[in-house]
């Protein structure tokens, strides 16, 4: 009787710790499955080569890190490929979710919206923000906007519109301004009549923002000097309250001060401008070198306020310094605040955002965008 007892008890302890480890590893699914939503990359499909075609192994254009384009015109990008889906951002709260502007051309947008009841939210400013990555690379939907925005959004308290445009070498400038422009004006005529429910609803067409970094803040530099030339302006005849370029990706043929005088960086540096808009620009157009537009011209740039933010071992630093003693000096009606950031390289907050120094950034962007800013950046 013992012994039988004994068999039935070991039976139970046995099922009891079958069940505890199945039990256990439904947990450990779920838990997973959680993160792996929300940091798995989802990359596009890369082009293969072509073995037939001798010209798929011929380097056209070698614009590494970022690129390498063959003479059969495949194009295998070497960063910035990885997508993240949109959702409640864990860490912040933010709800994001992707729009499209135009299906003919597949210009979309991901929007971000803070956490908070919508009678507590109330009307917030409306950012619209352009992505860095030398016009070739990077996403709205890449890990390392996707986290940037959000972080953003939370902090500032702002509805975010961060734009997809179209990259070259595929689409060369000036397709990305013309992307940009036509998703500026969407968000413009939503956040007046819709409809958009996030701009509609919930964004101050009075308090409207334009930043980017890099690329995107020559994008958005160019915006704002479009709304201020073009007939009519922005739709609906809104108003840019204040631009933000985060390390703007200017440049020219004629060194300012404290930029680089070495002649075959200057020489790359042209080289792979006259790659991205295909040799339509120069290296002096004000597209690129505001610094080679008359004082009148930037009298035109439609807002009241601009921060430049530059860091210290960034070869754009000096231009980007240059830009802001320009517009000051031009008689534009509006106030210009500089950050710097020392010893420290090209967008380096986006790929450590928790050092302390990305953490004081991201302090004054947010601080600019809710009327709080100073600079106050290390000089």
């Amino acid at each position: 009787m013992a012994s039988k007892t004994k068999r039935q008890l070991a039976k139970l302890a046995l099922l009891l710790l079958v069940l505890l480890l199945l039990l256990t590893a439904i947990l450990l699914c779920i838990f997973l499955l959680r993160h792996h939503h929300h940091r798995t990359p989802l990359p596009p499909a890369s082009p293969p080569g072509n073995s037939s075609n001798p010209d798929d192994s011929v380097v056209a254009f070698d614009f590494s890190p970022y690129l390498i384009m063959y003479k059969s015109g495949r194009v295998n990008r070497l960063l910035g490929t990885s997508r993240v889906p949109p959702g409640v951002d864990e860490d912040t709260g933010v709800t994001s979710k992707d729009v499209v502007i135009d299906n003919g051309t597949g210009l979309a947008a991901r929007m971000y919206l803070p956490p908070g009841k919508k009678k507590d939210l109330g009307r917030l400013p409306v950012l619209v923000f352009f992505h860095g990555g030398a016009f070739v690379i990077e996403s709205a939907f890449t890990p390392l906007y996707h986290d940037y925005l959000n972080a953003v959004t939370a902090k500032a308290r702002v509805v975010a519109v961060s734009v997809e445009y179209r990259l070259a070498p595929e689409h060369r400038l000036p397709t990305a301004y013309e992307d940009s422009w036509r998703a500026l004006n969407w968000a413009a005529k939503n956040a007046e009549s819709g409809p958009e429910p996030w701009l509609r609803d919930r964004g101050n067409l009075s308090r409207l923002f334009l930043a980017g970094d890099s690329a995107g803040a020559n994008i958005a530099h160019n915006m704002a000097m479009r709304a201020g030339t073009e007939e009519g302006g922005l739709d609906g005849g809104a108003a840019i309250t204040g631009v933000l370029l985060m390390d703007p990706y200017f440049w020219g043929k004629k060194p300012v001060a404290g930029e680089t005088t070495d002649a075959e960086r200057r020489r790359k540096y042209e080289e792979t401008w006259s790659f991205i808009c295909g040799g339509q620009y120069g290296i002096d157009d004000p597209v690129v070198d505001p610094l080679s537009m008359p004082a009148g011209q930037w009298r035109r740039l439609a807002c009241s306020r601009v921060a430049v933010t530059v860091s210290g071992l960034d070869d754009f630093r000096p231009r980007g310094m240059a830009y802001a003693a320009a517009l000051r000096d031009s008689g534009w009606d509006g106030e210009v605040e500089v950050y710097q950031t020392a010893g420290e390289g090209h967008v380096y907050f986006l790929d450590r955002p928790r050092d302390p120094k990305s953490v004081k950034e991201l302090a004054f962007v947010t601080g600019f965008l809710s009327g709080e800013s100073n600079s106050s950046g290390t000089p």
